[in-house]
């Protein structure tokens, strides 16, 4: 092939495409959105059938429409896929280079980088109760609604817990958490960000906490299988304490993990936020959640939680430290 030809035809290639392509081994041919390439597997986002993993073993070829951070040959290079002269190629700013999809160890998207033209919107629910009924009577509801909004330089995100327990028809547990982040990016990774949150615990007498606060951040990564934030700053937090009001400075620190594995079914996330109170009679409050959600269909997924409460100067006769396990199922919407 001529170089003329060639520059055409890569040209061409720059071009983006109507989808992305996947052709097996059989010769039939697939349509969706390259979501990422992990564990031997590739998966494939469609309309007509959600996300569909594919192994690696039975592709022939790949096209992409857009570019892919790609682990391959002990190398890390960044393309999009095609097939040139009948090979399959990964096409880069400075060329193109000969690459095996079978051979290729991982494959995602820097979501920093992308530009997103519309905003993101995601959101969930988390159920989770339990009834026993013999020599004590228990019941247990949990409550986990998460929303979010991703922009090109801004992110949005809210969650409302709710815990409840009763045990012989006695409250035990009650607990209301809403939670705010705001992350208004200043660089590639840094963000300025500011905080909500409204927390009451009437059994522990903490009537109502508000704090308010800003800060800055930063987004060690944000990619196809997950994502690892912190942010630290300066908060003011009212509390309402047993009839008693308390306004304090503090200083806080926040943290948001998510991981993906397994062709994305497999989540393992954790929250925490720590509130350094100054006050030499008020201490530290820490708040943290984790847990695995598996997902069981497009929309619907099992999941286990932990949610802890941590205070060093809690009411008298309560525990500085409460624990509530959760299992149940979550809900996409």
């Amino acid at each position: 092939m001529s170089a003329v030809m060639r520059i055409i035809l890569l040209w061409f290639l720059a071009l983006p495409v109507l989808a992305d392509t996947v052709v097996l081994q059989n010769g039939d041919h697939l349509s969706g959105k390259l979501d990422s390439i992990a564990g031997g597997h590739l998966l494939l986002q469609t309309d007509y059938a959600g996300a569909v993993p594919i192994a690696l073993r039975a592709v022939a070829e790949l096209q992409t429409e857009e570019s892919y951070d790609v682990h391959a040959a002990g190398q890390r290079q960044h393309g999009r896929f095609a097939v040139l002269d009948g090979k399959q190629v990964l096409v880069m700013q400075d060329g193109t280079a000969a690459i095996e999809v079978r051979g290729v160890k991982l494959a995602s998207q820097n979501r920093l980088a992308l530009t997103r033209l519309v905003p993101e919107w995601s959101s969930r629910a988390d159920l989770a109760a339990k009834y026993e009924k013999g020599n004590a009577d228990t019941e247990q509801y949990s409550v986990l609604i998460e929303s979010g909004v991703k922009s090109q330089t801004s992110q949005h995100s809210v969650s409302l817990r709710l815990t409840n327990e009763a045990a012989e028809q006695e409250t035990t547990k009650d607990e209301v958490d809403i939670d705010y982040l705001y992350k208004r990016f200043i660089g590639s990774q840094w963000y300025a960000s500011g905080n909500g949150e409204y927390f009451a615990d009437p059994l522990k007498e903490v009537d109502t906490r508000i704090t308010v606060g800003a800060g800055v951040g930063y987004q060690f990564w944000d990619d196809s299988f997950g994502s690892l934030s912190t942010d630290f700053g300066l908060s003011y937090v009212r509390e309402q304490l047993d009839d008693e009001t308390q306004s304090n400075p503090a200083i806080r620190w926040g943290l948001q993990y998510k991981r993906l594995y397994f062709a994305k079914r497999l989540e393992f996330f954790h929250r925490q936020s720590i509130l350094l109170i100054p006050d030499a009679g008020r201490g530290e409050v820490l708040q943290a959640s984790s847990g695995l959600r598996y997902d069981l269909s497009s929309r619907i997924s099992a999941t286990a939680r932990m949610d802890l409460n941590h205070d060093t100067d809690p009411a008298p006769d309560t525990s500085k430290t409460d624990i509530t396990y959760n299992l149940g199922v979550g809900i996409k919407f």
